[in-house]
């Protein structure tokens, strides 16, 4: 009798240690089965830094180059969101992008947003503010447009289907440019800001909702002067990485089954 009832607590233990091993070696498999599909249907942010390598854009008088400024917040837009998204760069460093790459970059990957980073320049030294920019025909907004924006925009002929990519998302946008709008001035309460239409050519094309933000002017000495400084420039992105997450609360950019892919 006591040596069936040792093997009987044997069998009994060892049963007990079995399901124990496959309970958490299940667990784990569940884990790892979880982190490709939570990738999977992460949403995608391109964030697009201006000009860079012999494009250098706008110059303010201190000798402050817009592509480096463009670049430094880009940076520090994708730090404030962390992992909740995959952030992706157009330019990781000091070298040059064509435009039509830029949208095609976000295009490829599919991406939920893009939002294209700029620094204004002009003539005159107290032009000044910052503006979101959303897509928007010629026809439609010619009148809107301040003179100082006719830099970035562009005459040349563009295949028709690739000019009317974006009028699908014109309302998206536009939203998304009010929001990140309304997210840095509650960052910054006396900050200038703007939301307007555009034939900007970098948001010509993009399969999803996508804006322009011109961040201030460089040729304004007191502009570049803050555009200079890490803390003006840490509010700005926190205020564009915060309105972000409000757009994507609003808007499911992104279902279960992507159809674009």
């Amino acid at each position: 009798m006591p040596v069936f009832n040792n093997i009987y607590a044997i069998q009994l233990y060892l049963a007990l240690f079995l399901s124990i091993v496959f309970l958490v070696s299940a667990e784990e498999a569940a884990g790892d089965a979880k982190k490709p599909l939570f990738n999977d249907y992460q949403r995608t942010i391109v964030l697009d830094p201006g000009h860079g390598g012999r494009n250098s854009g706008s110059k303010g008088p201190s000798g402050t180059y817009e592509k480096t400024v463009t670049l430094t917040l880009a940076r520090m837009i994708a730090s404030e969101l962390g992992g909740k998204y995959k952030v992706i760069l157009t330019r990781t460093d000091d070298y040059g992008v064509d435009i039509s790459s830029r949208t095609s970059t976000a295009n490829h990957l599919k991406a939920d947003i893009f939002i294209s980073i700029h620094a204004g320049g002009s003539f005159l030294h107290t032009a000044g503010g910052l503006s979101t920019f959303y897509y928007q025909r010629i026809s439609e907004s010619a009148l809107m447009i301040k003179p100082e924006t006719i830099k970035s925009l562009e005459s040349r002929n563009i295949k028709a289907f690739w000019d009317d990519i974006q009028n699908q998302y014109i309302e998206k946008s536009r939203d998304l440019a009010r929001l990140i709008q309304k997210s840095i001035q509650d960052q910054r309460k006396y900050l200038k800001c703007e939301t307007q239409g555009a034939p900007l050519l970098v948001l010509t094309g993009a399969d999803m909702p996508a804006i322009l933000i011109e961040i201030g002017y460089l040729t304004n000495p007191a502009e570049e002067k803050a555009l200079r400084n890490l803390d003006f420039l840490s509010d700005l992105a926190k205020g564009i990485a915060n309105g972000i997450v409000v757009f994507f609360q609003k808007h499911s950019t992104k279902s279960v089954i992507d159809l674009r892919k």
